[in-house]
Parts: structure tokens; C-alpha cells; sequence
């Protein structure tokens, strides 16, 4: 009996402590932009405030989600604005025992829009600060949006 207990002490000691290690690697993939869309964006002057009383539902998605339904019904209630420029937030809360109830959250920014949207043009590449960021891909040899206009 005494040997029994023994074994299948090994044996469960043995088949629970298992090690399952991976692996995995990234490759640093060649790629070229191609084409770019930018757009002005219009931005009102004034600044429009707006505050809320967020429901549980809303609460239950975090800060994160009551400031994105607050700056939400700001923008629709202040002329259907497609962003809201210099957000900031005043948030009342309440306390409890072992959380923090949001009671009302204010939100004041400037409302704007985007408009005039257009590609960028190669003059625009070529404008060296703007492509600070860029790795041109047409020194390599493999195309690119610039190929053609350095000599190759």
C-alpha cells in the first residue's frame, strides 16, 4: 500500500508540473505609403461646454468611457462637430466603500470639423520636415510614392 502511494504521488507530481515554453519572432516587413488622404479641419472659435449625468451603463466602461460619451453628446448637441479640439474634463465624483461613482462629468473644448479632403501631393513629400518621419524606400531601389524623382 505503502509503495502504491508513493507511485502515484510520482506520478501526479510528474504529470502536473509540465513546461510549455514558445517561441516567436518578427520580421521587419519592407513597406512603402503609397497614398495619403489628409483634410483640413475647421475649428470654431468659441468654446462649448456641456455636462452630463452618466448612467450605469455608461459607468460601468470606465473613465475612459464616460469621457468618450460626454464629449460624444457635445459635439452632437453643439452642430454634429466631427472632433473636439482641447478637450478638458471636470468630473464630480462620490465616494463609496469600495468604489468611486461618477455623479456628473463637464466637458469644454472647441468644436471642429473636417473638410476639403484631398491626397497629398509630391510637392508636399518633398518638403523635408513634414517627411522627417518617412523612410523613403526609393533609395533602396524598391519603389515607392517618390520613385522616379531622385534619378532613378
Amino acid at each position: 500500500m505503502k509503495k502504491f502511494f508513493l507511485l502515484s504521488t510520482g506520478v501526479l507530481a510528474l504529470a502536473s508540473c509540465t513546461t510549455i515554453t514558445k517561441t516567436a519572432s518578427d520580421v521587419d516587413v519592407p513597406s512603402s505609403l503609397y497614398s495619403a488622404t489628409v483634410a483640413d479641419l475647421e475649428v470654431s472659435p468659441e468654446r462649448v461646454t456641456y455636462t452630463m449625468t452618466p448612467s450605469k451603463e455608461i459607468q460601468r466602461g470606465g473613465l475612459a468611457n464616460v469621457k468618450r460619451a460626454v464629449e460624444s453628446e457635445a459635439l452632437t448637441k453643439n452642430g454634429n462637430a466631427d472632433i473636439l479640439v482641447e478637450p478638458e474634463y471636470i468630473i464630480s465624483q462620490k465616494k463609496g466603500l469600495f468604489s468611486k461613482k461618477i455623479t456628473s462629468i463637464t466637458v469644454t473644448g472647441r468644436p471642429a470639423k473636417y473638410a476639403n479632403f484631398h491626397s497629398l501631393s509630391d510637392s508636399v513629400w518633398c518638403n523635408d520636415v513634414f517627411r522627417a518621419g518617412y523612410k523613403n524606400s526609393v533609395k533602396d531601389g524598391k519603389g515607392g510614392i517618390l520613385k522616379g524623382m531622385f534619378g532613378k
